[in-house]
């Protein structure tokens, strides 16, 4: 039977709670009696989220935050210093996404852009929790990245980058606070169904991702809570990137022949990535 006090009375900050993986994975907490931060641009949403959460009888506070500007950041985790006086958990979970080809007039512009969300929001949350952490001598860490922050699918060269540069930061975070009683961990979902694409059109999607049957933010919600219940190191959500990973690591030619296969139908459903249902960007 699931302990359901896991991590009760633990304060947790979630960047990017107002939708998607974010509020699946406060609302996940929150059932576990956590203390749950919610951190996003939208204050509208976040109250929404919120709301869910009061109905399991427990604390949240919301504080609107843009990860991609350092003060925000400050005085975000200031007002909750200020109001619990500690920092448990943060999940690093704030994210944008484009998709285009590399020779696309756009293409620097909106790396620079998901860079400065996706890493450098990471970056100056670490930053901002580590010096709490080490005066308590305890707590967790853990970094959205994705599937493509192990391996990068044709026109995801920006996103693909971006997750990278947190899988590094997040590999030497890992090592350098080793016996400091702060766990690291990072988290690669395989495609999800969120809100996280929906200003992509159909077409521009690379071809791989025309078979795929997109995972629930509630089930990375839980690959969250047990990576962090079991401190593992990299939570790879569902099994089958596992198998891609693999076959890279070994041949990254291996490797691009498995994503060149993915668009096809037999091939999809044998390794299981397809199951009738392809991936809508309006459906979430």
């Amino acid at each position: 039977m699931k302990d359901k006090a896991r991590f009760k009375d633990k304060v947790v900050i979630i960047t990017g709670a107002s939708s998607g993986i974010g509020r699946a994975t406060a609302l996940a907490f929150a059932r576990e009696r956590a203390i749950t931060i919610l951190a996003s641009r939208s204050l509208e949403n976040l109250q929404k989220v919120a709301d869910e959460i009061r109905a399991f009888k427990t604390d949240v506070l919301v504080i609107p935050t843009d990860v991609s500007l350092q003060n925000s950041v400050h005085n975000m985790v200031e007002k909750v210093m200020a109001r619990y006086g500690r920092v448990d958990i943060l999940f690093n979970n704030a994210g944008s996404a484009f998709v285009g080809p590399i020779n696309h007039e756009k293409f620097v512009e909106d790396t620079k852009k998901m860079i400065e969300v996706d890493f450098f929001g990471t970056v100056y949350c670490t930053k901002e929790v580590l010096p709490i952490m080490k005066k308590q001598g305890s707590g967790y860490i853990i970094n959205m990245s994705s599937v493509v922050g192990r391996k990068a699918f044709p026109h995801f060269g920006g996103y693909s980058a971006s997750m990278h540069a947190i899988s590094g930061f997040t590999d030497a975070l890992r090592q350098e606070l080793y016996g400091s009683g702060i766990n690291v961990s990072i988290i690669h979902p395989a495609l999800t169904q969120t809100p996280l694409l929906e200003h992509v059109k159909p077409e521009e999607m690379p071809l791989p991702f025309k078979r795929f049957t997109p995972i629930s933010a509630e089930s990375v919600a839980e690959a969250v809570l047990k990576g962090i219940n079991k401190k593992q190191y990299r939570v790879i959500v569902p099994f089958q990137p596992k198998m891609l990973l693999l076959a890279d690591a070994i041949s990254p030619r291996l490797g691009d022949l498995i994503v060149r296969l993915m668009p096809n139908r037999v091939f999809a459903s044998l390794i299981g990535i397809y199951s009738g249902k392809v991936y809508d960007n309006k459906s979430y």
